[in-house]
């Protein structure tokens, strides 16, 4: 008799001794229960990748740093599945950042151990500023071992750099037909470039965000060719971070407008509408955008870039054209260049 006593006691003392640990880690959260997340896309420089494994595609998807505009899974693993019993009382909620989401927390049917949520594309900077971070716990009707809450660092898009149209795998230039600009070998003074557009930071994807492009001014000196420029071009951003479609940049006059006259002096010489060399620089402002938007204002900025002009002539029927943007300084030299002289080819820089 005494045996099977002594059994019975010690399988009850270790129900309740296991019992017992799962209310006092309770208390301290447990390594039991673990909350995990999947980003439907990889970060922009993995999708660059093309040598990214898919190990590394599943590792990068794990991220806790997310764009504005991302889609993320989070799911509640568990060594003891009898504690999330009754799965269908398992209950999600966001502790920080609400605000940020786009329609909230969204059920997944037939599965109880995960949800998914959006970052509002729309949501602005200064609210991210506020808020900081999405914060998000569960809670199991049992309310035993329950996890740590998840939590994840909200991007805004803060820079954005160009390079001249990418040919056979190399970076090359190419002009800007499409507007009907002087091409390689066109005696009209001019040049144009095809930029494609990067959104920064990398580690994170703002597919599916909307940029708009704003007119903010311009400068130039008297005698300058410059004016304020037609704005309000609309891209949408890619997986790769890139604009869906090139910013096209050009020049271009003719001979008798870049030689305009606009009076004699004493002596009767002519007295030139333009100087040379000629500069001038357009201020633009690049924001997110909600598409579409009659009103064309958009919603946040992210950067303000510069685009320079120089122009000088080398006689009166040849003119050198060289245009920047994407500078983010009105002085700085080092960012990719198109020139070109009146019958000359095009020459892109980098």
């Amino acid at each position: 008799m005494s045996g099977p006593c002594l059994v019975r006691t010690v399988a009850i003392f270790i129900l309740f001794s296991s019992f017992s640990l799962l209310h006092a880690e309770d208390e301290e959260f447990s390594d039991i229960m673990e909350l995990v997340s999947e980003t439907e896309n990889c970060s922009a420089k993995l999708v660059r990748d093309k040598n990214a494994t898919e190990e590394q595609k599943k590792e990068d998807r794990k991220r806790r740093k997310i764009g504005i505009g991302e889609t993320v899974t989070v799911t509640l693993n568990c060594k003891k599945p009898f504690l999330l019993e009754p799965k269908d009382q398992i209950q999600w909620k966001v502790m920080e950042g609400k605000e940020l989401l786009e329609g909230g927390l969204e059920k997944i049917p037939n599965n109880y151990q995960s949800i998914r949520f959006k970052i509002n594309p729309y949501v602005n900077k200064e609210q991210i500023q506020q808020s900081g971070k999405i914060v998000i716990k569960v809670e199991t009707e049992q309310g035993i071992a329950l996890p740590r809450p998840i939590e994840f660092d909200v991007i805004f898009p803060r820079l954005l750099t160009a390079e001249h149209e990418t040919l056979g795998g190399q970076v090359k230039g190419l002009p800007a037909l499409a507007f009907d600009f002087p091409n390689d070998g066109d005696f009209e003074p001019g040049a144009s470039a095809q930029l494609i557009v990067s959104v920064h930071p990398l580690d994170v994807c703002f597919k599916g965000v909307w940029v708009i492009e704003k007119d903010k001014g311009f400068e130039g000196s008297v005698g300058s060719i410059g004016g304020p420029h037609q704005a309000d071009s609309i891209w949408r951003i890619n997986p790769e971070n890139y604009f869906s479609s090139h910013d096209n940049i050009g020049f271009r006059g003719t001979p008798d407008d870049l030689n305009a006259i606009k009076g004699v002096d004493s002596d009767g010489q002519p007295i030139y509408e333009h100087s040379y060399p000629n500069e001038f620089i357009w201020n633009c402002l690049f924001r997110t955008y909600k598409n579409p938007d009659s009103s064309k204002n958009g919603i946040s900025d992210i950067t303000t870039v510069y685009q320079r002009f120089h122009i000088n002539r080398k006689d009166n029927k040849r003119f050198y054209v060289k245009i920047q943007k994407f500078l983010i300084a009105p002085n700085k030299n080092d960012e990719c260049s198109v020139e070109r002289t009146s019958g000359g080819d095009h020459i892109f820089k980098p």
